[in-house]
């Protein structure tokens, strides 16, 4: 008798390590009550868990990317071309691009010998960061890549297929210390207080068309939108169901991509839901018309800004690392017009928010002045006026606004400028 009780008093605290309430956890504290839901109305952000999770090698699914910020693993994305990658939009909507590489061919987060530069953020012109509507962006970085058994983009599932089957959803989060699966634990400057995981993991899923437990949103006066998926499973179902809860983590149907993964009340916890992913056949159009506009230009269009990002880089760093920094001196002709580049002229006929690094720098009035441009240049184009007409009215627009030089040491490193129209640039 005394032996039963043990085995059951272990069975029970084993049972309470597993599912602890959400609320002890000082990273979640904030997004769900005492009773294990989110809050009424909240839209539960993802906790970045891996529960029971596959280790699985890059060449099984290399399609998948790691996004890296400042050199460490932020989130996962998902190769659609040989230089965009679509991830959610939430993680990436105020990160500097500047800091942002994406690393190809890995199966662990922390590896990697070539760092690609990002040099455009296009994020969806709908999205909106409390209801995670339109939670979609891409990223165009300057390197093309070369295909190999490790790195091939995957295709978008057909928009009028329907969706049924067994599926699989991959990428990097956080040890799971719930069993016997090897971990080898990775600290992280944006997640300080969980232990990363660096090794590829893939849960599989089934799909159908009547998830029941998807309704559990409603209940809780949260809703599921247009262009949101909900699949997977929920714990009162089976409390052994595995589940991986990583931003942008691709959902994969048929070797086609049917979603990335953007919300959703899961995974760990007592209450699990089915997760939310942001569904490739609502925004076929969007994503197809933008890869499109994209291929029109080449990397020699892109060569002055992939300069200008790397210069960028390159003078931070210099900033920080210098023992003592140089002395200012006078510079003349310090403000010069926003000039209208040949690739703002494609740039303007994406869907979306397009970002590059002169949205970044001189305390975001460049992205003030850029907007200004591109709307001038929108109405032009509505206007089917010529070209050289289109430079001339976004040059008349910019002389109503005084701008600084595209990159410049001084202003990069932060030295104040003084008014001189009578000066020459560095």
């Amino acid at each position: 008798m005394c032996k039963i009780f043990l085995l059951l008093c272990i069975s029970k605290y084993l049972t309470d390590v597993v599912w602890s309430n959400p609320i002890e956890e000082s990273s979640n504290a904030s997004l769900f009550d005492v009773t294990g839901y989110p809050l009424t109305g909240d839209i539960p952000l993802l906790n970045r868990k891996i529960f029971r999770g596959t280790r699985v090698n890059v060449r099984e699914h290399p399609y998948v990317v790691s996004i890296r910020r400042n050199g460490g693993h932020y989130v996962t994305g998902t190769l659609i071309t040989k230089n965009l990658v679509l991830t959610v939009a939430h993680p990436i909507e105020d990160v500097p691009i500047q800091e942002l590489r994406v690393v190809t061919g890995e199966s662990y987060s922390d590896r990697g010998t070539s760092l690609l530069s990002v040099i455009i953020i296009l994020i969806h012109q709908d999205f909106d960061p409390f209801t995670l509507v339109a939670d979609i962006c891409i990223l165009r970085f300057f390197e093309d890549i070369i295909y190999r058994s490790s790195v091939k983009s995957i295709s978008l599932v057909m928009p009028q297929m329907t969706l049924s089957g067994t599926a699989f959803v991959t990428g990097w989060g956080r040890c799971d210390f719930t069993g016997n699966e090897l971990c080898l634990p990775r600290t992280s400057q944006y997640y300080p207080d969980e232990k990363i995981d660096p090794m590829l993991r893939s849960v599989p899923l089934t799909i159908n068309s009547q998830n029941h437990y998807c309704e559990g949103y409603k209940l809780h006066g949260t809703d599921i939108g247009k262009g949101m998926l909900c699949a997977g499973g929920a714990r009162e179902e089976n409390s052994a169901y595995p589940c991986l809860a990583v931003p942008g983590a691709p959902l994969v149907l048929g070797a086609k991509l049917v979603g990335i993964l953007s919300w959703g009340f899961g995974c760990g916890f007592q209450h699990d839901l089915p997760l939310i992913y942001t569904s490739t056949q609502y925004y076929t159009s969007w994503i197809t018309h933008n890869i499109v506009m994209f291929r029109t230009l080449s990397n020699n269009d892109f060569t002055q800004l992939f300069q200008a990002t790397k210069s960028c880089v390159l003078l931070d760093w210099l900033s920080r690392t210098r023992i003592s920094m140089p002395l200012s001196h006078d510079h003349s002709n310090v403000y010069k017009e926003l000039q209208l580049m040949k690739f703002d002229e494609k740039l303007v006929m994406l869907q979306g928010r397009p970002y590059d690094i002169r949205d970044y720098i001189y305390e975001t009035e460049f992205h003030n002045k850029k907007i200004l441009l591109y709307e001038e240049v929108k109405k032009t184009l509505e206007e089917k006026l010529s070209k050289a007409e289109i430079i001339k009215n976004a040059s008349k627009l910019l002389l109503l606004h005084k701008v600084m030089p595209f990159l410049s040491n001084k202003s990069l490193l932060g030295v104040t400028y003084e008014d001189n129209d009578n000066s020459d640039d560095d």
